[in-house]
């Protein structure tokens, strides 16, 4: 069975409001941090039991509501259920992860309980494309969440209601690192977080920390290192140890990401990206920082 729509979605508690989520789907889209060619965040939170809030893509869309988050694959029918379901709990899950690191909208997340949702009437009855989808999943369920998972057809009354498999899973640890990790495009191949730069720092890391925006936005706020503006990092590339642990940021991320890609290219094989920039560090870590 080759579905042209199919959903995973696990159950939310949120600890904030959920308009929260708008600023946290923003900087995903900006910050490339899930998978997907994302175009734009949608707000449907006005309709009853609607979609909640969403990121709309090309091929995926995620959404998050008062009571569960859930990412569509769409536009994949050369691919049959069972891998867009592997795909989907990957995808969601490293969703998941990047939503407890923003921090804006803590969530609890239920990741045990998993209902598949299948929106293609062409496949055949809901009984049918149920029966289907328990067949062509239960395998891959065991092998990803292990021996006694299980799933069931969930019945329903409604006829508009679409086909869903639930399932309850065994095991729910290390299930992202099993299947491959987040696989977004980020900003680079070579990105840290503004948490992460903070732990150097905390650590007493030895690193160099590069700031490669210009010298008015430096005057306006920074946090140390060293002012190497981008364009003047190929004559300056000497003044930096090929062989040390470097960091580059600037004020989002996209200038970062090409001064690694510079340093990467002339040998600095630690070199990093802060995604997000100095946007991020004031996102996530010292907010009392003006924004520019």
């Amino acid at each position: 069975m080759k579905p042209l729509r199919l959903t995973v979605s696990v159950p939310a508690s949120l600890g904030a409001p959920l308009e929260n989520a708008t600023g946290v789907f923003h900087r995903f889209i900006q910050r490339g941090l899930v998978e997907g060619f994302i175009l734009d965040v949608a707000d449907y939170r006005h309709v009853p039991n609607g979609p909640g809030l969403m990121l709309i893509g090309q091929d995926l869309d995620y959404g998050i509501t008062p009571s569960n988050f859930y990412v569509t694959i769409k536009r994949r029918g050369a691919d049959d259920a069972a891998t867009q379901f592997r795909d989907g709990v990957r995808i969601l899950l490293g969703a998941v992860e990047q939503i407890n690191e923003d921090g804006a909208l803590p969530t609890e997340f239920d990741l045990s309980s998993v209902t598949v949702t299948v929106a293609d009437r062409k496949l055949g009855t809901p009984e049918e494309i149920q029966s289907a989808l328990l067949t062509e999943l239960e395998p891959v369920a065991v092998d990803v969440f292990g021996e006694g998972t299980a799933l069931t057809a969930v019945d329903s009354t409604d006829p508009r209601e679409l086909p869903r498999i639930a399932l309850a899973a065994a095991n729910t640890d290390g299930i992202l690192a099993k299947l491959g990790g987040n696989q977004a495009a980020r900003q680079s191949p070579w990105d840290i977080s503004a948490r992460e730069l903070e732990r150097l720092r905390n650590t007493g890391a030895e690193f160099a920390l590069i700031d490669v925006r210009e010298p008015g936005e430096y005057e306006t706020v920074n946090i140390g290192g060293t002012l190497i503006p981008l364009d003047e990092l190929d004559t300056r590339i000497s003044e930096l140890d090929p062989t040390s642990h470097v960091v580059a940021h600037c004020r989002a991320g996209y200038r970062g990401a090409q001064a690694v890609e510079k340093l990467r290219d002339a040998g600095f094989s630690n070199a990093w990206n802060v995604n997000g920039g100095l946007m991020a560090w004031i996102d996530y870590v010292d907010p009392s920082l003006p924004r520019y």
